[in-house]
């Protein structure tokens, strides 16, 4: 099951009602399992009713982030991806002769797998885009009620 993390922009009515009807999917950014567990683990996720139309009590929920933990799940993320820097550069690094100068890391003992290069670029990628989505709706909607981190 693929989930994701997605910054939408739902209609807005003066009684503070979110309706679906010309709903805006700004960004999205997939997500391991494992990273949105952590996520939650740390961040609640509140529950939001999306109305079907303007008028009517057709409803469903969506969970979603909370607005005031936007700016902490930003830097959560940024020190998961510091961390993830480090040890895959341990990894790619230690497989470099003890002599090779560091600016060139094309002297390799071992040889590096295309398999571990794909691996980081993958983590890397999910952290980046997701950090992203995260900085949108803290830097563009921040004060905008109506545009939420919808997990999905």
């Amino acid at each position: 099951m693929s989930l994701s993390i997605n910054l939408v922009k739902y209609e807005a009515a003066n009684d503070g009602k979110l309706y679906e009807t010309n709903a805006d999917l700004i960004e999205t950014a997939f997500v391991t399992s494992s990273l949105l567990e952590e996520l939650k683990n740390q961040f609640s996720l509140a529950e939001k009713n999306i109305f079907e139309a303007l008028g009517s009590e057709d409803h469903y929920s969506i969970d979603c982030f909370n607005d005031s933990d936007v700016e902490a799940a930003i830097r959560k993320l940024e020190e998961i991806f510091l961390s993830i820097l480090k040890s895959d550069g341990k990894k790619l690094h230690g497989k470099m002769e003890p002599d090779a100068p560091e600016n060139l890391p094309s002297k390799y003992s071992d040889p590096i797998s295309s398999e571990d290069i794909e691996d980081s670029i993958s983590r890397f990628r999910t952290l980046t885009n997701l950090i992203n989505v995260f900085k949108l709706k803290h830097d563009q909607f921040r004060k905008d009620d109506s545009a939420v981190l919808k997990v999905g």
